[in-house]
């Protein structure tokens, strides 16, 4: 049982690694005006899941030593790519309907 409780927490805190910083643009984009932002974030965490998933499971598949290190790389990295993508396109969407 102790087992199983540390897993729920790991994987509760991959997920809220994934996805604050996509959660932290769009709350800052809603504070310039954005109103539109925050309805766009379950598109945007379902697509950093998917991606996540796959780059572990093909890390795993190529033999890479130190799974905890690699995954919380790949959620870290997925998390922080996601969000600067997501910004960058409300900003020209922004930019463009102006």
């Amino acid at each position: 049982m102790p087992r199983l409780i540390f897993t729920c927490i790991v994987l509760v805190t991959l997920f809220c690694l994934l996805c604050a910083p996509a959660l932290l643009v769009a709350r800052r984009l809603e504070a310039r005006g954005d109103v539109a932002a925050l309805r766009a974030l379950p598109r945007v965490w379902m697509t950093q899941v998917v991606v996540a998933s796959v780059l572990i499971f093909a890390a795993d598949t190529l033999g890479w030593t130190n799974p905890a290190g690699y995954m919380v790389g790949i959620v870290l990295g997925t998390g922080v790519a996601g969000a600067a993508l997501f910004g960058g396109w409300r900003v020209v969407r922004r930019w463009l309907r102006r």
